[in-house]
């Protein structure tokens, strides 16, 4: 794979974003505590977690483990790199199954998913590529053979795998 990807378009910010603040980051570490068992407990009761453990746990998403704790204060490009890799290929994993899962509905069932629903189309949020901005999230993703819509809302890039 090849790492050229479409260039953003002028005047788009594609560096690292600005780092967050140590005080928020302590506040969020700190206070973390004592939401997470409601947290938790809510996500049990609404059935998003299962105990054989085949749902997506949904507070681990918000939790600020001290590994992550060091990477927003102290993390460098390389460790920014593979935290946002590994947000990457998870993503691309998921939205893979999706649609080979739909091509499978397509073979059964007379309904068919047609065009847009069968474009694999992820999203990663702005805590994964921080460090590294969205161009940094662009090589990452032409290595892969994605590209991002630099049309796509900053908080939340969208990644596709173009057309051949």
């Amino acid at each position: 794979m090849s790492n050229w990807h479409p260039p953003a378009p002028p005047g788009l910010r594609t560096g690292p974003l600005p780092q967050r603040s140590a005080f928020g980051l302590r506040l969020q570490f700190g206070l973390q505590w004592f939401w997470l068992p409601i947290r938790v407990l809510w996500d049990f009761l609404d059935g998003s977690v299962a105990l054989d453990g085949t749902a997506e746990p949904g507070a681990s998403k918000f939790v600020l483990t001290p590994s992550r704790y060091r990477l927003e204060r102290h993390g460098t490009r390389e460790e920014w790199e593979a935290w946002a890799a590994r947000a990457l290929d998870r993503g691309i994993e998921q939205e893979l199954a999706r649609v080979r899962s739909r091509l499978e509905h397509n073979k059964k069932y007379r309904y068919k998913y047609k065009g847009k629903d069968l474009m694999p189309r992820t999203s990663i949020r702005r805590r994964y590529y921080r460090g590294i901005g969205l161009g940094g999230l662009a090589a990452l993703a032409a290595s892969r053979g994605w590209q991002v819509d630099w049309s796509s809302d900053l908080a939340e890039a969208q990644i596709f795998r173009p057309q051949t």
